[in-house]
This record gives structure tokens, C-alpha cells and sequence, in this order.
């Protein structure tokens, strides 16, 4: 048992350790995606300003833009950091898809409409997410 707790504090990979990035427990990582794709989806699908239910404000395009790759790379960054074994190209891929689905669900719902520009913003933020990420990762 001593063993093992020196390997832990030694820094050799143990379990602990690997259990961790930037000093964060992975389940951390995994409960803070989860939140962000919930919060991505509600973003997403309320009603714009000036409906007479509950809504979100309009940004303007720009602005849209960038909330859209914000919310994408924090999205990815998180799953990623997520997983034991990080498998990043599914989790762009899987996170893109995620954004898809929403911005077609916009279009069913109707309050809002499906813009392809809001997909390469997400695709935008997802891949510079896996970047940091990944960074993150070497770096710890």
C-alpha cells in the first residue's frame, strides 16, 4: 500500500492521477458537459426577442456567431477532457452532430429558423475546443 501511495505522489500515472486534468476530477469534466449541452440546447430553442413567451435575446449576427463557437468549444474542451481514454475526432464529431440536430429542431419548432452559418460556427468553436483540449491535455 505504501508503494502505490508513493507511485501516486511521485507522479508516474496512477490511477489517481490519470483521474484528473488541469486538477479537476474527470467526473467534474463529464457533470460540466452535460450542463453545457443543456444550456447549448436551451440557448438554442427559446424563442427569439419579441415572441410572447419565454425568450432569449436577439444578439445580431456577429454576436450569434461567436455565443454559437463559444459554446461549442467549451462543449468539446469539456468531453474531452472528460474521458479516461479521449477519443477527440468522435467527440468534434459528435458534438458537431449535436448542433445540427438543434439547429433542425429550430426549424420543426418554428419560433426560430435553421442557419448553416450557425453549423460552421459550431463546427468553428468544436474544433478549437478539441485544440485546447488537447493542449490541456499534453500540458498535465
Amino acid at each position: 500500500m505504501a508503494k502505490a501511495e508513493s507511485r501516486a505522489r511521485s507522479g508516474d500515472g496512477s490511477r489517481a492521477e490519470q483521474a484528473r486534468s488541469l486538477g479537476v476530477p474527470r467526473w467534474l469534466w463529464l457533470a460540466a458537459s452535460i450542463l453545457l449541452a443543456v444550456v447549448v440546447a436551451v440557448a438554442s430553442l427559446l424563442p427569439p426577442r419579441g415572441t410572447p413567451v419565454a425568450e432569449i435575446a436577439d444578439l445580431g449576427e456577429l454576436r450569434a456567431w461567436i455565443g454559437h463557437a463559444i459554446g461549442y468549444l467549451l462543449l468539446t474542451a469539456s468531453a474531452v477532457l472528460a474521458q479516461r481514454v479521449p477519443r477527440p475526432w468522435l467527440t468534434v464529431f459528435l458534438t458537431s452532430a449535436y448542433g445540427v440536430v438543434l439547429e433542425f429542431m429550430q426549424g420543426v419548432l418554428g419560433q426560430r429558423s435553421a442557419q448553416i452559418t450557425d453549423v460552421a460556427a459550431n463546427v468553428v468553436g468544436a474544433l478549437l475546443g478539441l485544440g485546447i483540449a488537447i493542449w490541456i491535455r499534453r500540458r498535465t
